[in-house]
């Protein structure tokens, strides 16, 4: 809408994220975004320090304070290309969206404004990780000397929170074998695809109920099969750390097991699932186990405190390789903890059931909670949300943030994370929210005057 646009033309923050939605810059490939950075950032008069993780490290000055944020987004989409912006209005609220794609405003306005303090400030850090949406693969492969006593990550996503503490998480790979084996003549094949899907963030999501495409095409998939249906190809999910969206299964059908499974393909609306005819096929596997193991997994919100997730477990990814000899199947599971020992004898569970299934499975990656700390950074701040908010609220939330693997590294850094509110992050649907994101701007400039950065 031309109206908004013009309203934010002199929001340079804005006009800055707008460029960096023209460089894509999805995780494992944010080499040209970072290039960018790193010129920007000389440009503004920073020394620039890199590592072989990608992350990038910019400072001037004596810094107290270091502002962090990510350079990678969780991209979804057809094809990973540069985000088409469009602004639009909602019930009074001025938003901007992408078309047909997540925009990436997680974490790409926290880049922007992290690039005008580089260039405004006398006195400042900026640490710029790689690769947080995969794994966190920056943060946990750092090598950089931090100069600040003081770290403020701006990968928060609802601009009235303060967040003080987060989730540990991890996550599981499992595969398994399956024989190839011959389809019987005298079967009609069909393609069956998932359509409607709006996925989410896997953490600060979780518990909106967002159906899971994998999973709800699984319980089909086990319904056909128990019907003599055989499956061919089960593959979905887009990120590790997303709810997937799109899914899509290939099943054989002997013709005198056609009229049950066509009963129960009628039985499932068209605003959830395509059926197309798909050509013939050679070979099936067994799905039996697979479908026992995606469908008994515990899946969403495990455990709650004050009606908030404090365990979860997300199926994010389901894929198929085959060779002439067998079918492999692969799935990547996340779970996530705000308290430690939760997370661990989860962790531990779902591994041993997935073991009991005859799945080969490993711990990519595992990381503890941020648990809260009191410090300077925190009581400064909060001063500051009594006056930026109406309803400030000091919150510990369910997704993970780099500051618990920071803080590790970094024991003697106090930490503390802020955003602007940004709806449905890692889907199509992800929405940024103008006026929390000049904010957002406006809180950072008043916590970089308290830290002496001008």
């Amino acid at each position: 809408m031309q109206k908004i646009r013009e309203k934010y033309r002199n929001f340079e923050a804005l006009q800055l994220f707008l460029e960096i939605c023209k460089i894509p810059h999805a995780s494992f490939s944010t080499q040209n975004l970072r290039e960018w950075v790193i010129n920007r950032a000389r440009e503004f008069g920073a020394s620039v320090q890199c590592d072989e993780a990608g992350n990038v490290q910019c400072s001037k000055g004596s810094p107290q304070l270091c502002l962090q944020g990510h350079l990678d987004m969780v991209y979804v989409g057809k094809e990973e290309s540069s985000i088409e912006p469009r602004f639009f209005e909602r019930e009074g609220v001025e938003y901007l969206k992408a078309h047909s794609t997540s925009l990436g405003a997680d974490n790409g306005v926290a880049l922007a404004c992290m690039l005008l303090a580089l260039r405004d400030c006398q006195n400042i850090e900026c640490l710029f990780t790689n690769d947080e949406e995969v794994g966190m693969i920056g943060a946990n492969h750092i090598a950089l000397n931090l100069k600040s006593t003081s770290m403020l990550n701006c990968d928060s996503e609802e601009i009235d929170e303060l967040v003080y503490s987060c989730a540990g998480g991890y996550d599981l790979e499992a595969q398994a074998h399956f024989e190839r084996l011959e389809i019987p003549r005298d079967c009609a094949f069909f393609h069956i695809s998932t359509k409607g899907f709006c996925g989410g963030h896997s953490g600060i999501e979780i518990h909106k109920n967002i159906p899971n495409a994998i999973l709800e095409l699984a319980r089909l998939a086990e319904s056909l099969r128990q019907s003599g249906a055989l499956i061919v190809e089960f593959c979905g999910g887009e990120k590790r750390n997303s709810i997937p969206v799109y899914a899509h299964l290939t099943i054989a059908i002997p013709k005198d097991k056609l009229e049950s499974a066509q009963a129960l393909l009628n039985d499932f609306t068209q605003e959830t699932f395509i059926v197309e005819s798909a050509p013939a096929q050679t070979h099936y596997f067994q799905a039996q186990t697979l479908l026992k193991a995606l469908l008994s997994l515990p899946n969403g919100v495990l455990r709650t405190q004050d009606s908030m997730p404090t365990l979860s477990s997300n199926l994010g990814i389901l894929k198929q390789d085959s060779n002439k000899e067998r079918i492999t199947m692969r799935m990547w599971i996340m779970g996530r903890g705000n308290m430690k020992q939760d997370m661990q004898t989860q962790l531990k569970a779902q591994k041993a059931q997935l073991q009991d299934l005859g799945f080969q499975v490993e711990v990519c990656d595992c990381y503890d909670p941020w648990e809260r700390e009191d410090s300077k950074l925190l009581q400064i701040l909060w001063e500051i949300y009594q006056i930026h908010s109406k309803n400030p609220q000091l919150k510990s939330i369910h997704a993970g943030l780099e500051c618990g693997i920071l803080k590790q590294k970094y024991p003697h850094i106090s930490f503390a994370s802020i955003g602007p509110t940004i709806h449905h992050p890692h889907s199509v649907n992800e929405e940024l929210d103008l006026e929390s994101f000049v904010r957002f701007n406006a809180i950072l400039q008043e916590t970089l005057k308290r830290f002496q950065a001008f």
